[in-house]
């Protein structure tokens, strides 16, 4: 989701005439595009900011700034009364909104002269962070919420920057489009993602992603199809629809039916869905449809119905295998990855052995393993006392590591002799790496005459396997 928001921000900011730089000594303005998921990814932030430029302007959005304001500072009954509305705590469609909430004196003005209905309150003047960090970095000059991007005009006005810019304002997130701009973690500018729906109602208890991001909130379907015949036009050949519990959006299938009906697509992909929330229908056209790639990662957490309890998940190990033999008993062969989360509180040898069984079960291609750490502001940071030492979480995660090393490989082995279609990510060296529609790495000795590019589609063959990567030669070029 903070690629596909990078892009937004740069969107909106290119259109009022700044220039974008990859060179971070170059540019006079930095933008931090924030994660709450761990602490470790705020710490990151601040060590970072000790390598900005006295001269270098700094703003910070997303997820660090809001779940620091909704849990250390103002609550609903604190805040001013007209600021109990619209993007403070909310959504505000308006044109011409009034900026409030740059400096405290201008609250505390505010207070007292209360402004029209129209109001977007700013998180520096509110937030304990903004002051907390500025009294490190004095170059910090804004916090804003990400739901506010389309106001970025008005706001640096408002702090005094001559801004032009070339379409009207809008907060309304998914309408900004970032057509010229790669929305994507990929090296190549094939893949656009598309985000239908933002933020969460689940509170997993150990997930901060409610507190930081807020409650969820669903695209109109004619947004996210405009957006996806934007991209397509420009060049796109993937689709990728995010999502917290994306297969939760209302309209999950005529959006899917629609955009795989759209000239120039290649591959369309989801992430992240839910098991509570997939239908017949759904498993169908991964049965069915060509370009709904062969692939789905969903998150199971765990394999313990104890610990799911605890997670507050809110299905049951049986449902998860259920889901698991449903997707195994398609006609078309589709790969499944998976998180799990090793050591969370009270876990007992016997509860990780039913993740070992789960992760067997599930043969999955990939898990992505995450070691427990508390996480301040969540349900079971407050309740879940972090009950497991370190050393018994790292050895957890090494059996399940070696676990998935083997059945990765015993998967991958089957593939050899296969032809498939594979995207070119990355070109180094001598060799060229990228992956398929069943999201397999794939590797390829590059020869010196090849006339490959980044971003092509290929057709190769499998030559050897490896756990989590293939080995592939050149069929011909797609």
């Amino acid at each position: 989701m903070n690629y596909a928001d990078s892009a937004r921000i740069k969107a909106v900011l290119t259109n009022c005439w700044f220039l974008y730089t990859e060179n971070k000594k170059n540019a006079d303005i930095i933008i931090f595009d924030t994660c709450s998921i761990k602490q470790k990814s705020e710490d990151k932030i601040t060590g970072k900011l000790k390598e900005t430029l006295p001269h270098q302007k700094i703003r910070i959005t997303w997820c660090m700034i809001q779940h620091n304001l909704r849990n250390q500072k103002i609550t609903e009954k604190e805040l001013p009364e007209n600021l109990k509305r619209g993007n403070f705590l909310g959504s505000l469609q308006t044109k011409n909104p009034e900026i409030v909430g740059i400096t405290a004196d201008e609250v505390n003005e505010f207070r007292n002269n209360p402004s029209p209905d129209k109001v977007v309150g700013i998180n520096n003047a509110f937030n304990p962070l903004f002051y907390t960090l500025k009294k490190k970095q004095a170059n910090i000059e804004l916090f804003w919420r990400i739901d506010d991007t389309g106001f970025l005009p008005l706001i640096l006005q408002k702090l005094g920057y001559q801004i032009h810019h070339d379409t009207e304002t809008t907060n309304e997130y998914s309408k900004i489009i970032p057509e010229w701009f790669n929305t994507s973690m990929n090296n190549h500018k094939k893949t656009a993602y598309i985000p239908i729906s933002s933020w969460c109602n689940q509170f997993c208890s150990y997930c901060i992603v409610p507190y930081a991001r807020g409650l969820e909130k669903h695209y109109p379907k004619e947004q996210i199809i405009e957006e996806a015949k934007r991209h397509l036009a420009s060049g796109c050949k993937e689709i990728v629809l995010l999502g917290q519990i994306v297969n939760k959006h209302p309209e999950f299938i005529e959006i899917l039916k629609t955009i795989l009906s759209l000239d120039g697509l290649e591959w369309l992909r989801y992430t992240s869905p839910y098991p509570n929330f997939y239908t017949p229908e759904l498993l169908f056209l991964h049965e069915t449809e060509n370009k709904l790639c062969p692939h789905i990662h969903i998150p199971f957490q765990s394999g313990s119905n104890t610990i799911l309890k605890a997670m507050r998940r809110g299905y049951t190990v049986e449902q998860a295998k259920e889901f698991i033999k449903n997707i195994r008993s398609l006609k078309r062969k589709i790969s499944i990855t998976t998180d799990m989360i090793v050591g969370y509180p009270d876990e007992t040898e016997e509860d990780f052995q039913a993740s070992l069984d789960l992760a067997k079960y599930g043969n999955f291609d990939m898990i992505y393993i995450g070691i427990y750490s508390p996480r301040p502001g969540t349900f079971a940071h407050k309740n879940h006392p972090d009950t497991i030492d370190r050393a018994t979480k790292r050895e957890r995660r090494n059996r399940l590591n070696e676990l998935l090393k083997s059945i990765s490989k015993a998967n991958n082995d089957q593939e050899i002799g296969q032809i498939k279609k594979a995207i070119v990510d990355k070109i180094h060296d001598q060799e060229i790496y990228g992956y398929t529609d069943n999201m397999k790495q794939i590797i390829i000795k590059n020869k010196s005459d090849s006339k490959i590019n980044v971003g092509n589609f290929i057709n190769v063959r499998i030559t050897k396997a490896i756990p989590f990567k293939l080995y592939w030669e050149i069929v011909e070029n797609s």
